[in-house]
């Protein structure tokens, strides 16, 4: 599977125009450690070991001194690990064919 580059800006914009309207995002725009436990299905432990050990990208930000990555970084990661995401909650993924 690879990450539709199309379908991850239409959920950009739509992301965006969620921020300026009044009322709570539906999907936020980043993620953080829980988030990738269940996008990657792996062991509650596993992305901290994976932080611990530099194994994700610097995060991109903190929210509540936890750390967030873009939705877009942790795509990015998975691409260039060759790791499978399992939960696809942004719905960009494509076959590989098709990208």
């Amino acid at each position: 599977m690879k990450v539709s580059q199309a379908k991850l800006k239409v959920v950009a914009r739509q992301v965006s125009a969620q921020l300026t309207s009044p009322g709570p995002l539906i999907l936020p725009p980043v993620v953080g450690l829980k988030e990738i436990v269940k996008m990657f299905g792996v062991k509650d432990n596993t992305p901290y070991q994976w932080r611990s050990k530099g194994v994700l990208p610097k995060e991109d930000g903190e929210v509540s001194n936890n750390p967030v990555w873009k939705v877009t970084t942790i795509y990015a990661f998975a691409e260039e690990t060759k790791r499978t995401i399992v939960w696809d909650p942004w719905d960009v993924l494509v076959e590989d064919e098709a990208a």
